[in-house]
């Protein structure tokens, strides 16, 4: 080997490895390098699996009903008869009852009896009032309306291999073969290749498989709900107002007149003689009786009720994917090659620069043990575990990078 350097084989390698060539153009003389096999870098990532997709699904909203301050009919309408008198005119009249030749010859006269109409008879009508009757009566305060019911959809649960770890390969030192001829047996050691499979992890997502009904296709059900009641006192019509008609009587007078026999002629009178005349009032029927009619509206009272604004329905809504979430490891930079870095020399590795090292890592919180400048175990994990932060080669080794990193002067 050439003088101030040394071989590290780093990381773990996959099929037998010989002994790597030192050519190395840019080595100086007084200075320390290491050759590593840079390993591919992963980091772990999380990763979000679909369990049930974005889709489309029916909502039930429910019927809307509102308060409202409404009436309710206590009394229907019904026709209201009058009854109208007839109407009269009254007028005088004067009958002729003897005339004035009468006393010349009563022998050429003959009696004769008339009925004279002081008033008519005549059609009247009476009204006979309507019957009613109270009770109670069964008035809606909530009318029938219909509600629509989403059944729940079933869904089954399907596995799904999801790869947290891609298959990679890593380096394994074997011991020395018991032919090795060199003088130290650790430049016979033999790296193999070993390839690691790929790593999964069981997802269970779910997919739809209908609904709970006995038909699976039909998943919406629909329900009449019948109107609500309220027992109100009302007014029933039982018997409807009757016009009655009637004839009223009636009155009249006989009255006696002399008038000349069939044959006879009137005589000359006297001019004393004067004609006797009956002087009377009677009535005269201008307008019959009749029947008037007209409509009683309704009798309301207040009531609180429901109004229906409308039944129950179905809406189409856009509902959201469903995730969990995986840790999946990834590759960050492919590694699989040899390279040279240069590192501190043993001989400058004093307990001054392993003190400074320590005191660095402990400002940064990688290292919590003593500041005593021994590069024990815990400096060379802290070490490690700043460099993979750092992202610089994970090995341990004090190299130039890492105590630029650092903040110390290499």
């Amino acid at each position: 080997m050439f003088r101030g350097l040394f071989l590290i084989l780093c990381l773990f390698g996959a099929v037998a490895l010989r002994a790597q060539r030192f050519d190395f153009p840019q080595a100086q003389p007084g200075r320390c390098y290491v050759q590593c096999l840079v390993p591919d870098r992963y980091e772990w990532v999380s990763e979000n699996i679909v369990l049930r997709p974005e889709r489309e699904e029916l909502v039930a909203l429910p019927p809307v009903l509102v308060e409202r301050r409404d009436s309710y009919e206590v009394r229907p309408a019904y026709v209201r008869l009058r009854a109208v008198a007839p109407q009269w005119e009254e007028e005088e009249v004067r009958i002729l009852l003897k005339p004035a030749a009468y006393g010349a010859a009563p022998e050429a006269y003959v009696a004769v009896q008339e009925t004279l109409w002081l008033q008519p008879p005549v059609r009247v009508f009476s009204v006979s009032e309507p019957v009613w009757e109270s009770a109670q009566a069964a008035v809606v305060v909530e009318p029938a309306h219909q509600k629509v019911e989403v059944l729940p959809t079933r869904y089954q649960w399907v596995p799904q291999e999801v790869e947290v770890r891609p298959a990679s390969r890593y380096w394994v030192r074997k011991k020395a073969t018991g032919g090795c001829l060199e003088a130290d047996p650790e430049n016979c050691a033999i790296w193999c290749l070993v390839e690691m499979p790929a790593k999964t992890q069981t997802v269970y997502r779910q997919e739809p498989v209908g609904c709970d009904s006995e038909a699976d296709e039909d998943c919406v059900r629909y329900t009449s709900v019948p109107a609500k009641t309220k027992p109100m006192p009302v007014e029933r019509l039982l018997a409807p107002a009757q016009a009655i008609e009637r004839v009223e009587a009636g009155q009249f007078q006989i009255i006696t007149r002399w008038q000349l026999r069939p044959g006879q002629s009137a005589l000359p009178t006297t001019a004393e003689a004067r004609d006797e005349y009956l002087t009377l009032r009677r009535k005269v029927l201008r307008q019959e009786a009749r029947i008037e009619a007209d409509t009683v509206p309704p009798v309301y009272a207040p009531i609180e009720r429901k109004v229906l604004v409308h039944d129950g329905r179905l809406e189409v809504r856009t509902m959201p994917a469903e995730y969990t979430t995986v840790l999946k490891r990834r590759l960050v930079r492919q590694g699989g090659y040899w390279t040279w870095r240069e590192v501190l020399c043993e001989e400058k590795l004093t307990e001054l620069n392993i003190r400074q090292i320590q005191e660095a890592l402990k400002v940064r919180g990688y290292y919590s043990g003593r500041t005593d400048g021994v590069m024990n175990a815990q400096t060379k994990a802290a070490i490690q575990q700043f460099q993979r932060e750092y992202d610089l080669p994970a090995d341990g080794n004090v190299d130039i990078e890492t105590l630029q990193a650092l903040g110390i002067g290499g």
